[in-house]
């Protein structure tokens, strides 16, 4: 199985940072939905992939439009979802990094399944701020859950502070996190 990390397009909290990051559920500018749009050329999507993403509005909105007429598997997981990196252990996380409640992402991007067998408490809970222990149990029972999709390629659509992270986990090396890009980027891995 192939895994490849892509950063949500570019969104609405990071044209004033850092005070835009008390901002509620922040989506795709103008140039990210053009960035979401430019995926579907560089890394075409068919039935043999997955295409697993965030359950925050800019992640969701970056692998909307991306899949759009597609026959890729769509699931939103939370598992993938904002979290900090290097972790703080401040326990806040910012406006901008809140999740969407299942309701929400029923309602509003009902192509992508919720991940099933996933505990209510990690959906509200989220892993932006948990312990780097717990992270690392969480992440290893969903990249198992990944190769159980029996798909060639898994597409993670995150943010870079995940993507540091699971890069950090799945290597076992410390990862220096890239610095935010104008453009999308994403990291193949093969496991």
């Amino acid at each position: 199985m192939e895994l490849i990390f892509v950063s949500h397009g570019q969104a609405e909290h990071t044209m004033k940072e850092p005070v835009n990051y008390e901002m509620e559920s922040p989506g795709l500018t103008r140039l990210g939905i053009r960035q979401a749009e430019r995926l579907r050329t560089a890394l075409p999507l068919t039935e043999q992939d997955a295409v697993i993403v965030s359950p925050t509005e800019r992640t969701l909105q970056t692998a909307q439009i991306w899949c759009k007429g597609t026959d890729a598997l769509r699931f939103v997981h939370p598992l993938i979802g904002p979290r900090q990196f290097p972790l703080q252990y401040d326990f806040q996380t910012f406006r901008c990094d809140r999740t969407l409640e299942l309701n929400q992402l029923r309602e509003q991007y009902s192509q992508f399944l919720p991940a099933p067998e996933v505990p209510e408490y990690i959906w509200l809970q989220g892993i932006n701020t948990v312990p780097a222990l717990l992270f690392n149990t969480w992440s290893t029972a969903f990249l198992s859950w990944c190769e159980r999709l029996e798909k060639r390629r898994v597409y993670m659509v995150s943010h870079h502070g995940t993507i540091s992270s699971y890069l950090q986990t799945i290597t076992g090396t410390p990862w220096n996190q890239h610095s935010p890009v104008d453009d999308l980027d994403w990291i193949p891995l093969s496991v």
